[in-house]
């Protein structure tokens, strides 16, 4: 009982500090609106934690869990006040202030009801509540006028990601390293397909599904080669694949293409000029770019709304959302049909998941295959969002982030693939820059005018700077939550299981010394 109690207490902590963190960063409306986001998470989390037998009862449950969220954020608003002018940091009013604490709390409250409905209601009150927030959100932000709408929209482009690399390695137990090529490949489809590029111009819906199914033979292709590997060849594997497609995307400048016998033949005989031409005969073709890459790109039209605008980020973010939306139940049903079972025993056993029948063959085929797909929407809709794609962007670093979002969260568990998504993007695309753009303030106006040196204040200028040292922030959280917590936030249960089968047997054997 009494670790259950810690449990709670320190999960609405984490969110309330995360609460307190935002209002002090950001100031203003920022607090009522991430009081919302995270008073309705503590609602839910907590009903988790205890058996909510009513409405009345859940009700009282989650309205505590938003207060205490609340409450730090209330800590967090206090300590911004006095420390506004210092800092330079926007002010925040008391009744924006008090409406927050208010937010978090009703928040917390009402999905802390809605979990104590009978169980048929209860998953639909919930999906309906979590549409609510989403849909409503990018009107709250613009309300409140926090300008987050554009890092939601990366945060749901590596969403996406994180669910497709989450077929691959969470369910089928396929190490891939490589997972940023699918996302070029899908990127680079609709800057061909849909750009002055090759005088094609297609529209972006034609582009979309295209770009999905070439970043899916992708995924044939590079797994046709993995069959009888596993583990850490496995992963060099990929490894190589991830650096070798953006490679080719930045040398694609002068593309000519000859029929093979001919040209063999003609360079026999000395005269290669007499090969027959297929491809880039007047004038070599520049296929990609190079480095410059391939601009503009075609944006989404839509009879309503028009063409897409980047100032205009509606469009975009529910987009965005209804493509996350359709990949996680394409997903769920992936996972519960037999293809999926097939991929939890290849993951578990490769050598019993054969010898009782199933294919792997078709079975690892079919989950790089998969994987890749999502990876192919992803870039489709990045390509267009930016309305221009570089080869630099696909980088092996790309790759890592999105593993460490599915190790994070939790291999196999949805809901933790997305959860570690989030705090990663969250944190390096909207925390980092903010707490570096306030460390900046503070030591221009208070701590380098002080140091006479120069060179000791240039020291102390790069040293506490987050940019500089958000690859060192993001390893460290990694070994520390190996250590604490090897298994993710929200783990599967049968990954949570293994990883602590050695504790549960040492306990079973203590409790059995003891009995006797």
């Amino acid at each position: 009982m009494a670790n259950q109690v810690i449990k709670a207490v320190t999960a609405n902590w984490i969110l309330g500090a995360i609460a307190a963190l935002t209002a002090f960063l950001f100031g203003g409306w920022s607090g009522a609106v991430i009081g919302w986001l995270l008073g309705t998470a503590a609602g839910f989390m907590q009903a988790q934690r205890q058996r909510i037998l009513s409405p009345t009862v859940g009700l009282g449950a989650g309205a505590g869990a938003g207060l205490i969220v609340g409450l730090w954020l209330l800590a967090g608003s206090a300590i911004q006040q006095q420390l506004a002018p210092v800092l330079g940091l926007p002010a925040t009013g008391t009744v924006e202030i008090v409406l927050a604490l208010a937010i978090t709390t009703l928040a917390g409250g009402v999905m802390g009801a809605l979990q104590g409905i009978p169980a048929p209601a209860k998953q639909q009150a919930t999906l309906v509540t979590l549409a609510f927030v989403l849909v409503l959100f990018p009107l709250a932000d613009g309300f409140a006028q926090t300008s987050w709408i554009d890092t939601a929209i990366q945060i749901l482009i590596f969403v996406m990601l994180a669910l497709g690399l989450n077929i691959t390695v969470g369910f089928a137990g396929l190490l891939d390293l490589g997972y940023v090529a699918f996302f070029a490949i899908g990127a680079y489809t609709t800057g061909l397909l849909a750009s002055p590029q090759l005088n094609l111009d297609w529209n972006f819906w034609l582009a979309l599904p295209v770009a999905a199914v070439v970043a899916a033979l992708a995924g044939l292709i590079l797994g046709t080669p993995t069959l009888r590997l596993r583990g850490d060849y496995l992963a060099i594997v990929t490894l190589g694949f991830g650096q070798i497609v953006p490679v080719v995307f930045r040398n694609l400048t002068a593309v000519r293409i000859d029929e093979p016998i001919s040209k063999f033949l003609a360079s026999l005989q000395g005269h290669p000029e007499m090969a027959i031409c297929l491809i880039g005969c007047d004038r070599a073709i520049n296929l990609t770019g190079g480095e410059a890459g391939i601009n503009p790109i075609n944006r989404p039209t839509l009879p309503l709304i028009g063409t897409f605008e980047s100032a205009n980020y509606l469009p975009w973010y529910y987009l965005i959302l209804c493509l996350v939306v359709f990949a996680y139940f394409a997903i769920v049903r992936l996972r519960d049909s037999r293809l999926g079972r097939s991929w939890t025993a290849i993951r578990e056993d490769e050598l019993a998941a054969s010898a009782m029948g199933i294919n792997l063959v078709n079975s690892k085929l079919l989950a790089f295959a998969m994987g890749a797909t999502f990876a192919g929407f992803a870039g489709a809709f990045y390509a267009a969002y930016i309305s221009a794609i570089f080869p630099s962007v696909f980088d092996f670093s790309i790759s890592v982030i999105i593993l460490c979002m599915v190790i994070l969260g939790g291999l196999g568990n949805l809901t933790g693939v997305i959860l570690g998504a989030i705090i990663i993007m969250a944190a390096d695309r909207l925390y980092l820059p903010k707490l570096a753009e306030v460390l900046k303030s503070w030591l221009n106006t208070s701590v380098l005018p002080t140091i006479t040196e120069p060179g000791l204040r240039d020291f102390v200028a790069i040293s506490l700077d987050p940019i500089q040292m958000r690859l060192f922030l993001f390893g460290l959280t990694l070994v520390i939550m190996m250590l604490v917590r090897p298994e993710g936030l929200v783990p599967d249960k049968l990954h949570q299981a293994e990883l602590h089968e050695t504790e549960e047997a040492s306990k079973e054997f203590l409790a059995d010394a003891r009995s006797r």
